[in-house]
């Protein structure tokens, strides 16, 4: 019965204590501050924006396929409409997916054209004519390092493929000589991409990367600079000049070829 009684009480004086532990805890909380939530960081928003445009670029410099010695062409940005082939028509889009500091960019082309040319050497005096499908992707991702409201600079790094289908055809006084020859290849670049605000909508964007470093080209560069324009919260308008250059020779495939030109476009934002 000792035993008995002693865990009688054991278990009252347990209960007591359990009900008095909240009783003691709201006395408490009525004598110590309450403490502040602490907010919680939100993370970045991914926010994404395409960007159609029109480059009319001029192309000059040496196009050959194996079978042929290098043709010689210059089409001048200025006559560019007489030398695009409509059919499939060009396409030419640019994308971006930004993430805070961090972006993914992506930049593609597809141009077809047709230009006069000469052959160099015992041809010299043979006209010559280029057939040119040429699709050039540029990819890669970025992080921002400077940002502090009215400039940005961003450091890139990723690729450039091209792909490029030639024939060309070389006219003599005595015969006709063709020859068609398709090559991909794919250029590491790296770069920096810039944004300074000019007030009332407008601003001012620079871009340049360099790459190829005989991994594919012996060197593919570009460098370009537009006038920005924001005519509303996810719509803006840009207008600019262009310049991209890529030497490649390989297995008597050779594309050394500047293109350049204006460029204009519309960024679209969501």
């Amino acid at each position: 019965m000792g035993i008995i009684r002693a865990l009688v009480l054991a278990s009252a004086g347990t209960a007591a204590a359990l009900f008095a532990v909240p009783a003691i805890a709201a006395d408490a909380a009525t004598q110590l501050p309450e403490a502040a939530p602490v907010p919680a960081e939100a993370a970045p928003a991914w926010t994404f924006a395409a960007k159609p445009y029109f480059w009319m670029a001029g192309m000059k410099g040496r196009v050959g396929v194996r079978g042929l010695s290098p043709v010689d062409i210059d089409v001048d940005f200025g006559q560019i409409f007489d030398h695009i082939d409509w059919s499939p028509p060009p396409v030419m889009l640019a994308g971006e997916a930004r993430n805070g500091r961090y972006a993914l960019f992506t930049d593609f082309i597809y141009l077809g054209l047709e230009a006069d040319g000469t052959s160099p050497g015992p041809l010299a005096l043979f006209s010559a004519e280029a057939n040119m499908d040429t699709v050039v992707w540029t990819f890669g991702g970025s992080y921002r390092v400077v940002d502090n409201g009215t400039a940005t600079l961003d450091v890139l790094a990723g690729g450039r493929l091209w792909h490029l289908d030639a024939d060309l055809t070389v006219t003599g006084p005595l015969a006709v000589r063709e020859a068609r020859g398709s090559k991909t290849w794919v250029d590491p670049i790296i770069g920096v991409a810039g944004d300074v605000a000019l007030g009332n909508g407008f601003g001012l964007h620079g871009e340049a990367d360099v790459g190829g470093f005989g991994l594919g080209a012996d060197i593919d560069w570009q460098v370009q600079g537009t006038l920005q324009y924001r005519y509303s919260d996810w719509v803006t308008l840009e207008a600019g000049y262009r310049y991209l250059a890529v030497d490649y020779d390989d297995d008597r495939f050779v594309f050394d070829i500047a293109m350049q030109g204006p460029i204009i476009g519309a960024r679209f934002r969501f």
